[in-house]
């Protein structure tokens, strides 16, 4: 698999068809196949870094839907690969990846879909350790995937978020579905051909905007991202007691090490795509601003984050990507 790594989205419109052309090996399907076949053909991948209690039963109530499920797990010495080997050694379609170290969420993803491709499943389900899927879940993005024309490469899920009440878009019938920018990792239906075509995920963003990055370099491929408006799992992005914003929503409450990943990777992004879209890139410009100016006033450990924040500016303008290497950020999370 070719990983995209620290390479940046071609600007040039001849390279784009040259692209399109060379890749008519893997044109998106007009139909797809019955109801159980379909399913099959979903490989789900899931990165766990210490799961709660609540993870083998998370797992349990997924693997019905999908053909394979595939467990990248990223938790460094106290691993739970063996007992998720043990719990599930007698389902064939269960396969567990132990990295002992956390390589990341792009590199764990990619590895994922690695082994997705090796045993010729069509789709990467992605999904966060801490997402309760509901049951119709794949059926209900397979289902958007038949209604939509031209076919999406990234189907996204929508999801009801706890902490404000309500879903990530306005709920509709299964079927529905809304054209995107962007989409998160958790809950998104990937065409796993065309996701290791375009580079797969970027590791050296190691983790946050990883999402982000993907789905502008699929829409700058000439493929469409969408999202159902059926609510298909419950999710919540970081932790509680982040800010609402006018026009912006709820800012995520993460620890400074994650605030330094959000601010480098944003710039990076934003870089790279201001060009292609300049309306997604402007608000992610003045949501990373109104984020700075909130946790500089409000939020608690704000001096550790803001400082965390600058590093994560400087390293994106400077392109020192991959791990943090900064040791007194990596002390203080």
């Amino acid at each position: 698999m070719n990983n995209h790594h620290a390479i940046e989205t071609s600007q040039n419109p001849n390279e784009l068809a040259h692209f399109q052309q060379e890749h008519k090996a893997f044109p998106i399907p007009d139909t797809i196949a019955s109801p159980q076949a379909a399913a099959d053909s979903v490989c789900a991948v899931v990165v766990a870094f210490f799961p709660d209690q609540g993870f083998d039963e998370r797992l349990r109530s997924l693997l019905p839907q999908v053909g394979m499920l595939v467990v990248v797990d990223n938790t460094p010495e106290e691993s739970d690969a063996r007992r998720l080997k043990k719990l599930f050694n007698d389902e064939g379609r269960v396969h567990i990846i132990e990295n002992r170290v956390n390589v990341g969420i792009a590199a764990a993803l990619n590895q994922g879909l690695e082994h997705a491709l090796k045993h010729g499943r069509k789709w990467v389900l992605t999904l966060d350790q801490d997402t309760q899927c509901y049951p119709d879940m794949v059926s209900t993005l397979l289902q958007i995937y038949e209604a939509c024309e031209p076919r999406p490469a990234v189907i996204g899920g929508n999801y009801f978020d706890p902490r404000n009440g309500r879903p990530k878009v306005p709920a509709g019938e299964a079927g529905e579905f809304l054209e995107q920018k962007t989409v998160i990792t958790s809950g998104s239906l990937i065409d796993a051909s065309l996701a290791d075509a375009i580079g797969g995920f970027r590791e050296d963003y190691f983790i946050d905007q990883v999402d982000h990055e993907f789905c502008l370099r699929v829409r700058a491929h000439g493929y469409r991202v969408i999202i159902s408006r059926k609510p298909v799992m419950v999710h919540s992005v970081g932790g509680p007691g982040g800010a609402r914003l006018p026009l912006l929503g709820i800012l995520p409450n993460h620890p400074p090490l994650r605030k330094y990943y959000i601010a480098r990777n944003t710039v990076v992004t934003i870089s790279a795509y201001w060009r292609q879209e300049p309306e997604w890139c402007l608000r992610r410009f003045v949501r990373l601003i109104l984020g700075l100016g909130y946790m500089a006033v409000l939020e608690e450990n704000r001096l550790a984050k803001v400082r965390a924040f600058a590093a994560g500016i400087a390293d994106g303008i400077f392109r020192r990507l991959g791990p943090c290497r900064r040791k007194w950020l990596l002390r203080a999370d």
